[in-house]
């Protein structure tokens, strides 16, 4: 790591905890509102037992949801069955979700003004803060005359919705760190951190919120998920790049296209990371930035993120070949390899929690394939299965 680029980030990372920026904001009047069909909410609570029992059994512990740092809150003493009243207190008034985006190409701007648009017309979303890291005359104005629709299902029906919050900030500095310093411009405990070249539909928001719900510490996300394996020869964690294809099958953190965290999360990450660490993606590139958000989190709870296996978002750009890690894979996978022994030293070890365990949020697929006879949950209460015997 060049001495010079070091100091220099390291310099310019009090300023950038100060740095006023220029915003400005907007409000919008959503246009619809979701409802869901019958069995929705039935299976998210299956859903999320699933999930329990298996993060149980791979702790080899007795079903408690509050022993694998799961919400107590909405399942029952010590048990991973879900409660019904906290999920249907939930289903009745949803807490609604931030949606942080990031961009900095001006050739851009029409369609990340659709891509606002869209989540300004999604009842699940309260504020769209845009976050500009390009020049400052380049800015995008938000029209949110064209609303952006995902081609995949949702729930929608034409009901007014309270209004949601749209704020463009322009940054004094080009670095991904933004992504993670305006925890006091977040108006929701949820907050949902993606790039500009993603949209998550109706669905999918729907997921998030309840599965950040019952997971309020884990970073939970989509595909791409990665792991890692210790060298013996060498003694350092080589890269996994494709977890489902190992004997354990487990991941240990997501990639930064998307990530569903906490507002406290965020702020923490930002004023706690070990400094170099941080310095580190001012100066770099590969940054690391979702690696180091991983670390830091793991370090933080203990606790694996979280993947919807069955969530995929809609690629706005289709698969981009100018993107850096498409330049040179070898070199770019080397690069990050690095990152993560180098993040294993600054975090006093390795943070990353593995888990095996996965969650399902295309809800709509799950209720087909349960008409259609299949078995969809390997884990269940061990009330309801001794009852079944």
């Amino acid at each position: 790591m060049p001495a010079g680029a070091m100091r220099a980030a390291l310099a310019l990372l009090p300023l950038l905890h100060a740095a006023e920026a220029e915003g400005m904001t907007r409000h919008i009047l959503p246009n619809y509102r979701r409802t869901h069909p019958p069995g929705y909410w039935r299976v998210v609570a299956q859903e999320l037992r699933n999930y329990c029992e298996c993060r149980c059994h791979e702790n080899q512990r007795e079903s408690d949801a509050k022993s694998v740092g799961l919400n107590p809150l909405l399942f029952e003493e010590g048990s991973c069955k879900v409660n019904r009243q906290a999920l249907l207190a939930h289903a009745k008034r949803p807490e609604r979700l931030t949606v942080v985006v990031m961009a900095y190409i001006p050739e851009q701007n029409e369609r990340l003004d659709a891509l606002v648009c869209g989540y300004a017309d999604a009842d699940m979303v309260q504020k769209v803060l845009v976050l500009w890291n390009g020049l400052p005359e380049h800015r995008p104005i938000i029209s949110c005359a064209t609303n952006w629709r995902s081609k995949q299902q949702g729930f929608y029906r034409g009901i007014l919705n309270p209004t949601t919050e749209v704020e463009v900030i322009v940054e004094p500095t080009n670095t991904l760190l933004n992504r993670y310093r305006h925890a006091k411009r977040v108006p929701t405990q949820s907050v949902v951190l993606q790039d500009d070249d993603v949209f998550h539909h109706a669905e999918t928001l729907d997921a998030f919120a309840w599965g950040r719900m019952a997971a309020p510490d884990q970073i939970l996300g989509t595909y791409p998920e990665r792991n890692f394996r210790l060298d013996a020869a060498t003694g350092e964690y080589e890269y996994v790049f494709h977890p489902r294809k190992t004997a354990s099958k487990q991941y240990s953190f997501l990639l930064g296209q998307t990530s569903v965290v906490r507002r406290d999360t965020i702020d923490g990450f930002i004023h706690t990371a070990p400094r170099q660490a941080l310095a580190f993606i001012i100066s770099h590139k590969p940054t690391c930035e979702d690696l180091t958000f991983h670390f830091y989190n793991g370090n933080a709870t203990g606790l694996p993120p979280i993947v919807f296996e069955d969530l995929a978002p809609v690629l706005v750009l289709g698969e981009r070949n100018d993107q850096m890690h498409k330049q040179n894979k070898k070199l770019w996978n080397a690069r990050r390899q690095r990152c993560l022994n180098r993040l294993a030293e600054e975090f006093g070890g390795m943070a990353l929690v593995r888990s095996k365990c996965r969650l399902r949020g295309n809800v709509t697929r799950l209720l087909e394939r349960e008409a259609d006879g299949e078995r969809l949950w390997k884990y269940r209460d061990r009330a309801v299965a001794a009852a079944s015997l």
